[in-house]
């Protein structure tokens, strides 16, 4: 505290017990301010000494969401991707239908001549 203010009363029977009491209350008051001065003291270089560590953690934040970014964009060019690949998938299936069903005509035609061929001609 700034001023004692007790010093200037002057001391009789009952005021005495009044100025005790503020003298300790006064010195209460000192104690709790000192108390509060080391906390203070103690908050701050605290603080000093995790900023560091806060400055760091956001950094890493702001990494990992521009990495998550790079994933969610990566995962719809892959998607896109993917839609082309069934596309031309669905291409070179319908091709190898056909192809099998030509084959299989091919095939039909070709024992139809041989069984034409092998059999006998009634005519000779």
């Amino acid at each position: 505290m700034s001023e004692d203010f007790t010093q200037k009363l002057p001391e009789n029977g009952n005021d005495s017990k009044i100025l005790t009491a503020i003298k300790n209350l006064d010195t209460h008051v000192t104690k709790i301010d000192n108390r509060l001065e080391r906390l203070e003291k103690k908050v701050e270089e605290r603080l000093h000494d995790t900023r560091p560590i806060w400055h760091r953690i956001v950094a890493d934040i702001s990494q990992l969401q521009a990495g998550q970014q790079r994933l969610e964009d990566g995962q719809e060019a892959m998607r896109v991707e993917l839609r082309e690949v069934s596309r031309d998938q669905i291409v070179i299936n319908d091709s190898i239908r056909k192809i099998h069903l030509d084959f299989h005509t091919i095939d039909d035609r070709l024992r139809r001549l041989e069984l034409n061929r092998n059999r006998p001609n009634p005519q000779t």
